[in-house]
């Protein structure tokens, strides 16, 4: 097999623009943490900051490693990833499965776990948020999946590791847990009980990041956790199903973790990680604390229902000239289905008052291919966007991507709308938005949103393919996508789902 390593090339100017918040202590077991994106992106993930924490306190020498700038050399040490014998990744989407599969080929190792059966090969681990949605996705690469919330599980991952035994006792070992999945021991048949870890209190977790990384995207921002889960009940979305019950820190713990960073480092940022944050119950307290200590902030997502003056001031008083929404559709009553209870008027009154706060240009999301929806609901996305133009003046970018249902949704029994049809529409509305002043549009793939679909409800055997796909030709590659693409069985993957007693 082939593989290729990264030319001589060192982490040295990201380490050194890195200020450490908390003292990490190191370990015994060298482990590589992969996250499937650039430095850039990957340092805005909160979990990844936990996971990487908890690894190091629980004994293991672990460093951090990404797709890019320096995709096979550790940030921490600028060591080769040969040298690590534990693999572990967190993936949050369906595309980090083959990124990750193909990370590991061009580093040396065959990302297809039957192929990895001896003492020297290494043993390869992931979690993250497709663990919520469908496991069985990563089950052609990984040796072992944790399930769910992955520092309640750590503690037996690390107990199984430290053994000095041979492989197959210890993926024995890791498969006694019930929110590991190990596909050489579940995968072969029998029922089990299995279930994702799920945090009842997560204010008994770190609450906030590792570092402050300049040469993140959110630039010099102390990354902080409000809540978990969701309230909502939005029928496409994971959130409120999948990952857990709404759960909230409370803000006299959240404020404490802010003041305890601004004596160990300067940023001038908070960035607020939650679904939401107006939902988020000490919202004003916390934005009144934060503008005393002469920080500003940063949301990780906002609903126009929620939307307030306070938080648009607090947005533009940090600088921010732009702010992004998902209206989802341009029709009210579709987007009532969708479970966003808001009109196109409301979402109006708020884009009037982001510009009068200094807001100049607005992203908004949209969706097509939506249960019940027709050309007239497409279309409505046009609508929608020159009111918003004419009664606003903002600029405008509208995101428009494929709707994909997913497993543990109100909508998981729908259909992917296909290919055709949804690149009919798509070009349809493109052709209808061209010229529009102030206003453009961004298309996502059908191509990939059909292979999203694909791997959201992939069986144990379509994630085999997934692992076969990145060591393949060009000719054969082309064939196992269309496989995969193709090859989404809900009731195939359903069935092992439900005789793991995930389902």
């Amino acid at each position: 097999m082939r593989g290729e390593t990264t030319a001589w090339a060192s982490w040295a100017s990201y380490r050194d623009s890195e200020t450490p918040l908390i003292d990490i202590p190191g370990g015994e077991l060298p482990t590589a943490l992969f996250f499937p994106a650039d430095y850039s992106v990957g340092m805005t993930n909160l979990g990844y900051h936990y996971i990487y924490r908890k690894l190091r306190e629980s004994g293991f020498a672990a460093e951090r490693f990404f797709l890019s700038p320096i995709p096979n050399r550790s940030v921490d040490g600028d060591n080769l990833l040969e040298r690590f014998g534990i693999i572990m990744a967190g993936l949050s989407y369906e595309g980090d499965v083959p990124a990750f599969a193909s990370w590991l080929f061009h580093a040396g190792i065959d990302p297809s776990r039957r192929a990895r059966d001896g003492d020297c090969d290494p043993l390869i681990g992931a979690g993250g948020g497709m663990t919520y949605i469908n496991p069985l996705a990563l089950a052609g690469v990984c040796d072992f999946i944790v399930l769910g919330d992955g520092l309640p599980v750590l503690d037996h991952v690390a107990f199984m590791l430290r053994q000095k035994k041979h492989r197959p006792e210890i993926l024995k070992g890791l498969a006694e847990h019930p929110s590991i999945l190990v596909p050489s021991v579940h995968l072969g048949g029998g029922t089990f009980s299995l279930r994702a870890a799920k945090q009842e209190d997560i204010s008994r977790e770190y609450g906030h990041g590792n570092w402050i990384a300049p040469k993140s995207v959110f630039g010099d921002a102390l990354l902080v956790e409000l809540q978990r889960g969701c309230s909502r009940r939005c029928n496409y979305c994971t959130l409120p199903s999948c990952f857990g019950p709404f759960r909230q820190r409370p803000l006299d713990k959240v404020m404490g973790d802010i003041e305890m960073a601004a004596e160990k480092a300067a940023f001038g940022r908070v960035g607020l990680v939650t679904p939401e944050a107006s939902d988020y119950a000490g919202l004003s307290g916390l934005l009144d604390g934060i503008a005393a200590l002469g920080k500003s902030v940063s949301f990780a997502s906002l609903r126009a229902d929620g939307l307030s003056r306070k938080m648009m001031k607090s947005l533009s008083s940090g600088g921010w000239r732009s702010v992004t929404l998902a209206p989802e559709s341009g029709d009210d009553a579709l987007r009532d289905l969708c479970g966003k209870h808001f009109t196109n008027d409301k979402l109006i009154d708020v884009l009037c008052m982001a510009k009068e706060e200094g807001i100049i240009s607005a992203k908004l999301y949209f969706m097509i291919g939506l249960p019940g929806e027709n050309i007239r609901h497409v279309m409505a996305i046009k609508d929608l966007c020159g009111r918003i133009r004419k009664e606003t003046g903002l600029r405008l970018m509208a995101a428009v991507s494929p709707f994909v249902p997913k497993p543990g949704t109100a909508w998981s029994g729908m259909n992917f709308e296909g290919q055709s049809s949804l690149k009919t529409k798509l070009t349809g509305l493109s052709k209808a938005m061209r010229g529009l002043p102030g206003i453009s549009l961004q298309r996502g793939s059908v191509k990939e949103a059909a292979l999203e679909y694909a791997l959201s409800w992939a069986s144990s055997r379509v994630s085999g393919l997934t692992a076969e796909l990145v060591k393949a030709s060009d000719g054969i590659r082309q064939s196992l996508l269309r496989q995969i693409a193709c090859g989404a069985d809900k009731k195939e993957a359903e069935a092992e789902l439900a005789r793991l007693g995930l389902f």
